[in-house]
């Protein structure tokens, strides 16, 4: 994969693709773009990818089409993709692929910034009315992160939408909500002893909420339907805690569905 690779956004992800750009290719050209630099630099760039927040990603892809008229490949890394594909048609973006790295940390910015952290990952690619040729440049710049592309061909971003609801966003607000309510209930001294389990189980909580709240807003229906339905799960568990058999039933009906990342 060679060209002129511009990075909009330094932060974990932005930073991350930088690293990993550069560790197919030490000799590759790669320039990060971050607020209020010269976005100049855009008009020499093959290839774009929005690293920034889901909001902050919104407001760029109107501008990309003037700032970079060369580029064969601009693509995304935001956790949602209908909003953003909607945009980005809107803005006449023809070589634009909406794309979602599974990758990241509860720990933001780039000094948490690795060259494999895309490593063997799923990298979505929503390619519902992509031409070929760019579908192809998307595939071969997430193969070069890393990372293994997921074609989803016939997709404008609510399926992914729906899918990543589930397996992203109910577990960080779930965690969230569960750090929450446990330190309200014990306080912070109460936390000093709390072994590996809640560390684990709540770990998602550290993640940064500026990054979230652009996140939940633009997948606000799919989200509160998962968590609606989890809370009555929850009030049935409540009513069941002193049933063994209902609770030996929760178990199995858990490890029916085993975890594999």
């Amino acid at each position: 994969m060679t060209g002129r690779l511009v990075v909009i956004g330094d932060g974990l992800i932005g930073r991350s693709v930088q690293l990993a750009w550069t560790r197919q290719a030490p000799a590759a050209e790669v320039r990060a773009l971050e607020a209020g630099d010269d976005p100049s630099v855009l008009a020499s760039a093959d290839l774009v990818v929005v690293a920034t927040p889901v909001d902050a990603i919104l407001a760029w892809l109107p501008r990309l089409a003037e700032l970079a008229p060369r580029a064969r490949l601009i693509t995304d890394v935001g956790s949602t993709k209908a909003a953003v594909a909607r945009a980005a048609r809107a803005a006449g973006l023809v070589q634009f692929v909406p794309g979602h790295p599974m990758a990241g940390g509860s720990t933001s910015g780039p000094g948490a910034a690795r060259a494999d952290l895309f490593d063997g990952r799923s990298w979505f690619l929503c390619t519902a009315g992509c031409a070929p040729p760019v579908v192809g440049e998307a595939e071969g710049l997430v193969r070069a992160l890393g990372a293994n592309p997921v074609i989803l061909a016939d997709d404008d971003g609510g399926r992914h939408d729906r899918l990543v609801a589930a397996i992203s966003h109910l577990p960080q607000v779930v965690a969230t909500a569960l750090r929450a309510r446990v330190g309200a209930e014990v306080g912070a001294d109460g936390l000093r002893h709390a072994g590996a389990g809640l560390r684990d189980t709540t770990r998602l909580a550290d993640s940064s909420a500026t990054m979230w709240r652009p996140i939940l807003a633009t997948n606000d229906a799919p989200v509160a339907a998962l968590l609606r339905a989890f809370a009555r799960d929850l009030d049935a568990v409540a009513d069941q805690l002193a049933d063994g058999e209902a609770v030996e039933a929760l178990f199995a009906q858990a490890r029916r569905f085993p975890f594999d990342p």
